[in-house]
């Protein structure tokens, strides 16, 4: 049978509240603001060169191609 009296330990659900409604705050200013527009877009782009970095430093580690020439390759992929 369950102690009545023993206290429980709620620690993850406080952080995960706390950070879903961070996450929440982060979402509605980039959608409901015109600054948080441009910076949604900005962000994007950052994502987005920092993916084809990534991968072509990956490729280049595995094929042994210079990774300025995957990097220029994934830039005419990606438009």
């Amino acid at each position: 049978m369950k102690n009545l009296f023993e206290k429980e330990n709620h620690n993850g659900l406080i952080a995960a509240a706390i950070i879903g409604g961070l996450a929440a705050a982060a979402v509605a200013y980039f959608y409901l603001t015109d600054d948080g527009e441009e910076r949604f877009a900005e962000l994007k782009h950052k994502l987005k060169d920092l993916a084809k970095d990534l991968a072509s430093g990956i490729i280049s580690d595995k094929t042994g191609i210079a990774k300025n020439t995957v990097k220029s390759a994934a830039d005419h992929i990606v438009k």
